[in-house]
């Protein structure tokens, strides 16, 4: 049994389900109909499986498309209530959508779930974010190299389909935590956002140029990793950890301790970059994080020499995101940031007061950090509440207790 509910429930299939509604699941567009030319600096968001996070869109990065592109592809437009799913690669994260991503393009490599009206579409959005779900879909998903999922497979998808006013409450219950959870990531942008303002206003007042090579203590890529097949070890960080200025353990996989240089341990302060691959090169994070933790060989570990506080160098590489995701060398699909074009790049550093504003900084970091960590507290007391709820062993009126 995918998903443990009451017997009384009626079971159907995801596509019987939104079929039943007058919803359906669509395929995103191929690269035949759009093409990389076609994406545009301002336009309309088009939602790749990057932007996929936990039950919500990531803008950051968001690749656009012309307005009379999506007209041209209006099939493939997002709904309110829509729910998109990654077709390769993760296949067990999904995102509902909201009124603000209403008329955003469901993108190439990507799902589009309408349920339609006969279901709640918070409900099935939480629903399919349950563990057994999430498992049958992995173990139905083809592909050798890499899994993917198509419309039939999700077409069979079983589904149980409480009560509505069942299904209202539980999805009430766990939006009720997915906006607390929100809070947190909100706190966090803005510690961020006021770090920046006070390092750019530093380096303005008394900044020198110098090279992000002259910077660096150490200046190298991660080892490709050999993964421990029960979940011990080293964390092993990887690209989609890095997003948003951040890094993100929960993407990560592990390896044996003993297999990683100790120079390739992270340090509190160590600025990730993204070096391999199409839409994510370039992206920069701060290691912020008190446990051992290493890199893979897609990522590049900038750590800040002696005579500049580490947060401080952080920040300088961080504020030269944008060019640095413009260094990006190679064919299509196989683009990289070679350690030189890297090392060369020109960041500004502040030339005083460094220790006083090192504090500051890490003093912002720090509260957003314990924001940061309570959301993730919340988000795991929302996993383990799901299948309490649907299982029945635990109504959600309890849980609002």
């Amino acid at each position: 049994m995918t998903v443990a509910a009451p017997a009384s429930w009626p079971r159907t299939t995801l596509g019987e389900l939104c079929a039943a509604g007058g919803g359906d699941i669509q395929t995103g567009p191929f690269g035949s109909e759009l093409h990389a030319r076609d994406y545009v600096e301002h336009g309309v968001p088009s939602v790749m499986p990057r932007d996929i996070g936990d039950n919500v869109i990531d803008t950051d990065g968001i690749a656009r498309i012309a307005p009379a592109d999506a007209r041209r592809l209006s099939r493939y437009l997002l709904a309110e209530g829509d729910i998109v799913y990654s077709r390769r690669g993760d296949l067990e994260r999904r995102a509902l959508v909201g009124a603000a991503q209403a008329g955003w393009l469901c993108g190439t490599g990507c799902l589009r779930i309408r349920p339609g009206g006969a279901v709640d579409s918070a409900y099935l959005s939480y629903y399919l974010g349950h563990p057994g779900v999430r498992r049958w879909i992995v173990r139905h998903a083809v592909g050798a190299t890499m899994a993917n999922l198509n419309s039939r497979i999700l077409a069979e998808v079983p589904v149980v389909v409480p009560p509505r006013a069942t299904q209202e409450a539980v999805a009430g219950v766990l939006a009720a935590l997915d906006d607390r959870i929100a809070v947190g990531a909100r706190i966090a942008d803005t510690a961020r956002r006021l770090n920046h303002t006070v390092f750019a206003a530093a380096a303005r007042e008394s900044g020198i140029d110098r090279t992000v090579g002259d910077l660096a203590a150490f200046l190298n890529r991660g080892q490709a990793p050999r993964y421990t097949p029960d979940g011990t070890g080293v964390l092993v960080l990887n690209q989609r950890c890095v997003r948003g200025g951040r890094v993100s353990r929960d993407p990560a996989r592990r390896t044996e301790a003993g297999r990683v240089g100790a120079d390739r341990m992270l340090r509190r302060d160590d600025v990730l970059v993204n070096s391999t691959g199409v839409g994510t090169l370039g992206r920069v994070g701060i290691w912020s994080h008190d446990v051992a933790a290493t890199v893979d060989s897609h990522v590049t570990i900038v750590r800040v020499g002696a005579g500049i506080p580490a947060i401080v160098g952080a920040f300088a590489v961080l504020a030269e995101q944008a060019r640095i995701a413009s260094l990006g060398e190679g064919s299509t699909g196989q683009t990289e940031l070679s350690r030189a074009k890297l090392a060369s790049v020109v960041v500004r550093i502040p030339a005083a007061g460094l220790d006083a504003l090192a504090a500051r900084l890490s003093a912002v970091e720090q509260r957003a950090d314990a924001a940061l960590a309570e959301a993730r507290t919340l988000a795991g007391l929302r996993d383990t509440l799901l299948p309490e709820l649907l299982s029945g062993r635990l109504r959600a009126g309890d849980a609002e207790g």
